[in-house]
């Protein structure tokens, strides 16, 4: 894998983890978003503006990672992309959203990064 390959990929982890957080912010608070059906949900997301931007963080994202798939394998740049993204949103939901890192997340994340370095090798 090349660095500008690599420099795509991580792109692609930061938008994407973004992503998760802008649309934890913006819905994480709220009970049920589809109690008024697939219509209202719809409306709800396109009415908040940490979910629109959540939306256009992923549409980055997708960006990024087309661009890496046209120098690394799929079955290289999906990986090490996902074990980013979970190393980022644990320590985003750490810090932003109080949520706990217990030893059982810590071990899960482990076994995930060692599957990611496994297929990258």
């Amino acid at each position: 894998m090349d660095k500008l390959g690599m420099f795509m990929i991580i792109g692609s982890a930061l938008f994407n983890a973004t992503a998760s957080s802008m649309m934890k912010i913006g819905f994480g608070h709220q009970h049920d978003l589809l109690e008024r059906g697939f219509a209202g949900a719809v409306f709800r997301i396109a009415s908040n503006p940490w979910a629109v931007a959540g939306v256009i963080c992923f549409g980055i994202s997708f960006m990024f990672m087309s661009a890496a798939l046209t120098r690394v394998d799929l079955s290289v740049a999906y990986p090490v992309m996902s074990g980013l993204v979970f190393i980022l949103v644990l320590g985003v939901s750490s810090v932003f959203f109080a949520e706990q890192i217990t030893l059982m997340r810590l071990i899960g994340v482990f076994l995930i990064l060692s599957g990611v370095l496994a297929i990258s090798r």
